[in-house]
């Protein structure tokens, strides 16, 4: 007996979306850096995604006030899809029973905890340079250096439940699920070692520079 199932018309677009919109969430703050700030970005973030998203900005110039967002976090999700579809190949390579498309998916959908971390650390870039004048470098250091590692924590606990309970839920094997966690771990450890979170060494060193730039 053939067995009728419904199915939405937009589930297309949905799972199209669970794609799209954590790789712009994950890349967006890469490209969000103005010239007085880059310097700061590049410290918080691995230099290299900071200035592949600063080529793009340069590929997408525009005068339009209105657009000059639209094309900066355009760049810097462009450069995060990169990342994502690089991730997801090691992820696909591990699960090993899907089509690629659902380790993408399944790779998109995890990433939104780390994805969070990048928007927050973002703003604290941003609110860092709102408080320059008004705070003690001790409090600045504080911001800059201490307090990001909360918020690392905390997301990268998120992140790692989100990819065994995750995967349980899309019928990843238990053995598998442990290969799942192993790279998430790795790519947690990659991405510090390439340059996340700003050490007291490139905080010492920065402040001078972006105290001279925002005194323009």
């Amino acid at each position: 007996m053939e067995q009728n199932t419904y199915k939405t018309p937009l589930a297309a677009w949905a799972r199209a979306l669970e794609i799209f919109i954590p790789a712009y969430m994950f890349g967006k703050s890469w490209g969000i850096a103005d010239e007085k700030t880059v310097g700061l970005f590049r410290a918080q973030f691995p230099a290299f995604c900071i200035d592949m998203a600063e080529k793009l900005k340069g590929f997408m110039r525009t005068d339009i006030e209105s657009l000059k967002l639209l094309v900066a976090t355009a760049a810097g999700a462009a450069v995060g899809f990169g990342v994502l579809a690089l991730l997801a190949c090691v992820m696909h390579f591990v699960i090993r029973d899907r089509a690629y498309i659902n380790s993408l998916r399944f790779t998109a959908v995890t990433l939104i905890p780390i994805a969070v971390l990048n928007g927050t650390l973002s703003h604290g870039v941003k609110t860092l340079v709102e408080k320059m004048g008004t705070q003690s470098a001790a409090a600045l250091y504080k911001s800059a250096v201490i307090t990001p590692w909360s918020y690392f924590t905390l997301n990268m606990v998120f992140y790692l439940i989100g990819l065994w309970f995750f995967g349980r839920r899309v019928g990843i094997q238990r053995q598998r699920r442990k290969y799942v966690m192993l790279v998430g771990i790795g790519f947690m450890a990659l991405y510090l070692a390439c340059g996340l979170m700003i050490t007291p060494g490139e905080w010492q060193a920065l402040l001078p520079e972006l105290q001279r730039a925002l005194s323009r």
